[in-house]
């Protein structure tokens, strides 16, 4: 799946969920909470791709997503060429390898909430670099109008956007208890990310690191198989599964896209008629 339907569907989740992660994380935005949810989800759902250089995460923050990527990428080479079995794919398992595992997502969410309890500055520089991908990418998929008043589908702009977004939050005292609902809110954005990429034909190693039959052996049980790691799964029987890139998928995608920002709209109606009568 490309970046616009990580977004969408990432920002779909996060406003979703938004309200119950922060009843188990402790987290108060008040009127905030859904939209912060769902831009914590849209960017959330693009970190996955920090493996690929050029992606909308990868790019998003210049010369320190870029980095942060390129150790990411050096942790999956790394990983993989130290676990793969004998039966299981060629490559350096750099792209859709360990960045798109769910014990990943688990990790580095937890990673973050921990790090809030050290000092906020790991909430605040966890949430410029998580929004900053995600105000990027919805910016290209929703209206024209929204790029070319607002310019926000340009990285830079984006980022300046998820500093003001995070400045804010910080002024409103909220930052203290951001810590776990970002860290929660990154694990379940990466999570729909892997999904996503598990309803294409590509798919992701949803079970590393156990062991299991590789694929061409799972389909003669009496073969005897060497064992794979990097096994990959999808989410939809082949006969519905797309490829990223071409014209049916293109179409696919637009259509999710188009599901997705219809319904975080109508999950923002509650807090912008709130916000309205609060103002009024």
């Amino acid at each position: 799946m490309e970046a616009g339907g990580h977004a969408c569907t990432g920002a779909l989740a996060g406003a979703a969920s938004s309200s119950t992660i922060g009843a188990l994380t402790g987290a108060d935005l008040g009127v905030a909470g859904t939209a912060v949810g769902a831009l914590l989800g849209a960017g959330a759902a693009l970190l996955p791709d920090l493996d690929a250089d050029g992606a909308t995460a990868y790019r998003s923050g210049g010369r320190v997503t870029a980095l942060v990527g390129e150790c990411f990428q050096l942790l999956a080479r790394t990983t993989y060429g130290r676990t793969r079995l004998p039966h299981d794919p060629t490559g350096d398992g750099e792209h859709r390898g360990l960045v798109h595992t769910p014990i990943f997502a688990v990790s580095l969410g937890l990673l973050v909430a921990l790090g809030a309890l050290l000092t906020p500055w790991v909430t605040g520089i966890a949430m410029i670099l998580v929004l900053a991908p995600g105000i990027s990418a919805l910016s290209r998929s929703g209206p024209r109008w929204v790029r070319r008043r607002l310019c926000t589908d340009q990285d830079p702009v984006a980022l300046l956007a998820a500093g003001a977004i995070t400045c804010s939050l910080a002024l409103a005292g909220a930052m203290a208890e951001l810590g776990w609902f970002a860290g929660v809110s990154i694990t379940m954005g990466m999570i729909v990310h892997s999904v996503g990429d598990s309803a294409t034909r590509s798919g992701i190693c949803w079970t590393f690191p156990i062991r299991r039959r590789c694929a061409k052996c799972s389909r003669k049980p009496s073969a005897r198989c060497s064992g794979a790691r990097w096994r990959r799964g999808h989410v939809l029987p082949k006969s519905m599964r797309w490829s990223v890139g071409s014209r049916g998928g293109k179409k696919i995608e637009r259509s999710i896209e188009l599901v997705c920002l219809v319904l975080v709209t109508a999950l923002l109606v509650p807090d912008a008629a709130e916000l309205a009568r609060a103002l009024g």
